[in-house]
């Protein structure tokens, strides 16, 4: 204690001992030094008390100042609001929160700063809050200044302050507000991933560390037919379906617990016992220590689109009718195999085979026959390979063969035909088609690699080359591809190139060849045959490039090119005077089945003004019997406009009185190999007799192609044949020099 504070307290002593009765005199020294002490003593303590009171001032002093930070700086937002939502305080947290100042927020309406939706939340609920808050949540939206909205959760409790000056308690709430963003995200989340664990079309199995299973959906159910109370606690292993060894789930497992994923086709049981293919995925979840906590399996039940892919497989590689490889399939094979070769120093074969007589079985009994016939020949033919061998229907009544693993060239030569031995005498065995015996055969083509070509289009193209070379040869019989071929083929190719610009410039031209009546000598018609004049080659007949253009489809143009020059030529000669004559025109298979053919040919009367009597149409029989039911509606729908129908080259083909008397015909040509060897084969004559008697009976005119002597002509005219032609009375000419050869052509 300061020395003039102790005086002071002497000083006060000694005036209150001055004011007892007596005076000094009546107390001695010695009570007045107890009293003196006594009084040090107090001093001492009062001291020590406004020591210690000046302590608690301070500490009071540092909690308020620890609760103000506390209260600013906390990591939940305060406000401070009375009974009508205004703000008496805010603290620091909510004022970064709403990117706001403690001037901008107290002393202003709590409501300002709700989202305007959620204002009827805060004002329905709020008075009742104020009441009674304890264990009460509201959760609203508040505007952030300049900035996105913010999603809170606000709790609080009730203080009281110190009486009003009109003695009144004044209550307060004490808001805390949490910002709930991030939960209510991950709550939604939460819901979605429920949402969409229990509605997802895929089947969703939950499973423990140690693979129990926890949970699964809906669609587990309805893929499997498991229901939730039979499977959890159990593992996966009830599943299985014995189709997979223990090597594939040892597999899966080493797998998954090394990345963390596993993924593939999986063959599982059903509760009825039915197994399926899932495609399952299984992915493993972790802690944040690494350490596995549960799988997650997702599958679909693929069984259906499995078998929709090996339908699709089928259809885009084999052939429906004969389930043989298509030939795409055979492409894919036959390029392999050549990759096989070349490494292995081997060598393979191809054989490419064409039916004999397949278009007469469709015309005359059907298709549902004609594919009967296919399907028995894809067993026979199948019959006759290894099972190494492929054989493919590459379209229509075509196959082909690939043989492979051949040491070398000669005992691929052998092999090949022997397999084309057996396969022409097996497919020439009757086949049972429509309650009938049909026969029929092959005519096969072969070529070998590497000697015929290295590529699959190379060898196709060679055996399909030597395949027609056995065709020409007389049918059912094979073909090697040999070096004549390959230089058949690249003249072939030669004339297929100038052949596109042989029109167009004008090459070809018409000689005309006359019908003569053989009973007087007169002059009946003329055939209109084509010639073109090849400005390398020089004048090229017909058989050098009729099929080439009928192959490329360049014949359509040519044909009717033909058809309108004939038809002018004889509109010259009748305007001449000649009305008596007729025009014959050979008509291809392709543009005898022309869908403008008819329209053509109406066309080409109206503008030359000649008669459809005056125009003879040719066809062959081969080409008739391609499709005789069209071919017959055809011909009917050609007699309309007047035309004549001609068959050429009769008694070459089928010659077949069955189908014969179903065409509209006018003429019966006599093929000229039957002419030429008329005076030395007494068969030739029976059979000329044969068919003028036919003709006869059909009332049939008779054409007799190839004369060359006057003894033929004399059998011919003897036997009642009405008409010839042949080099005995001239050869095919130019209008031109027909015209100086009969004079009443010429002009008058």
């Amino acid at each position: 204690m300061a020395l003039y504070e102790k005086n002071d307290l002497r000083k006060q002593a000694e005036e209150f001992l001055s004011a007892f009765p007596g005076g000094q005199q009546t107390i001695n020294v010695d009570n007045l030094k107890t009293l003196l002490h006594e009084l040090s003593v107090y001093q001492i303590e009062l001291e020590m008390q406004n020591q210690s009171l000046k302590e608690t001032y301070q500490q009071l002093v540092a909690a308020k100042n620890s609760y103000s930070q506390l209260f600013e700086l906390a990591p939940v937002g305060y406000l401070k609001l009375d009974q009508n939502g205004w703000i008496h305080k805010a603290n620091q947290t909510i004022q970064k929160m709403l990117n706001l100042s403690s001037r901008q927020l107290e002393g202003h309406y709590f409501a300002n700063f709700i989202h305007p939706d959620d204002l009827n939340i805060f004002n329905s609920r709020f008075r009742a809050f104020f009441r009674k808050p304890e264990n009460k949540r509201i959760e609203l939206r508040l505007l952030k200044y300049n900035g996105p909205q913010l999603q809170i959760e606000m709790s609080g409790r009730l203080i009281t302050e110190s009486p009003l000056p009109e003695g009144k308690n004044s209550d307060f709430l004490l808001v805390t507000i949490h910002e709930i963003g991030d939960r209510k995200r991950l709550e939604d989340e939460l819901i979605l991933a429920a949402k969409v664990f229990e509605n997802s079309d895929e089947g969703i199995m939950i499973t423990d560390e140690k693979n129990r299973i926890l949970n699964i959906n809906k669609s587990f159910t309805s893929i499997t037919g498991f229901e939730h109370g039979e499977v959890i606690g159990k593992t996966p292993r009830i599943f299985r379906s014995g189709h997979h060894a223990a090597n594939f789930y040892k597999e899966m497992w080493a797998q998954l617990m090394t990345n963390g994923r596993w993924q593939g086709e999986i063959w599982n049981l059903k509760r009825n016992g039915e197994t399926y293919i899932a495609w399952l995925s299984i992915t493993s979840v972790t802690d944040m220590y690494g350490k596995v906590k549960n799988f997650i399996a997702i599958f679909s039940d693929i069984t259906q689109r499995k078998q929709q892919e090996k339908q699709i497989k089928l259809l885009a590689h084999y052939d429906l009718l004969t389930k043989l490889p298509n030939r795409v399939l055979f492409s894919d094979r036959l390029n392999q195999a050549i990759m096989n070769a070349s490494r292995l120093k081997e060598h393979l074969a191809i054989l490419f085979l064409d039916l004999d007589r397949f278009k007469l079985l469709n015309d005359t009994y059907g298709h549902l026959a004609g594919d009967i016939l296919l399907q028995d020949v894809a067993n026979r033919l199948t019959a006759c390979v290894r099972e190494t061998d492929t054989v493919c229907r590459f379209g229509g009544d075509e196959f082909i063969i690939l043989l492979t693993h051949f040491k070398d060239q000669t005992t691929a030569i052998e092999t090949s035909q022997q397999i084309a031995e057996k396969l022409s005498n097996e497919l020439a065995r009757p086949y049972s088609v429509a309650n009938t015996q049909f026969i029929t055969s092959a005519s096969i083509g072969i070529s070998l690699f590497p000697s015929h070509g290295t590529s699959a289009a190379e060898l196709i193209k060679n055996a399909d080359s030597a395949m027609y070379y056995a065709k020409d040869a007389g049918r059912n019989n094979f073909q090697h591809y040999t070096e004549e071929m390959r230089k058949n083929a690249l003249i072939r190719s030669s004339i297929e190139h100038d052949l596109i610009n042989a029109l167009p410039q004008q090459q070809f031209d018409l000689v005309y060849q006359p019908f003569i009546e053989l009973s007087n000598d007169g002059l009946f018609g003329f055939e209109a045959l084509i010639r073109w004049q090849h400005p390398n080659k020089g004048l090229l007949l017909p058989e050098a490039f009729l099929r080439i253009a009928e192959e490329t489809g360049l014949i359509d143009k040519m044909g009717l090119w033909v058809l309108e020059r004939a038809c002018q030529q004889l509109s010259i000669w009748h305007q001449q005077g000649n009305r008596q004559l007729k025009m014959s025109v050979n008509l291809s298979s392709r543009q005898f089945l022309n869908a403008s053919l008819f329209d053509d040919i109406e066309q080409i009367l109206l503008d030359t003004h000649i008669p459809g009597s005056a125009l003879i149409l040719e066809n062959t029989e081969s080409m008739m019997m391609q499709n005789m039911g069209e071919a017959i509606r055809v011909m009917h729908r050609l007699k309309s406009l007047g035309v004549m129908l001609s068959l050429d080259d009769f008694g070459t083909g089928y010659s077949s009185l069955a189908y014969l008397k179903k065409f509209p015909l006018d003429i019966l040509k006599i093929d000229q190999s039957f002419i030429q060897d008329l005076a030395n084969d007494p068969e030739d004559k029976m059979l000329i007799k044969s068919i003028i008697d036919i003709a006869q009976n059909m009332d049939l005119l008779i054409i007799a192609e190839g004369i060359e002597n006057q003894g033929q002509l004399e059998f011919l005219n003897k036997h009642g044949c009405q008409l010839g032609q042949g080099f005995l009375f001239s050869t095919p000419l130019s209008s031109a020099k027909l015209e100086l050869r009969y004079k009443q052509l010429s002009a008058h």
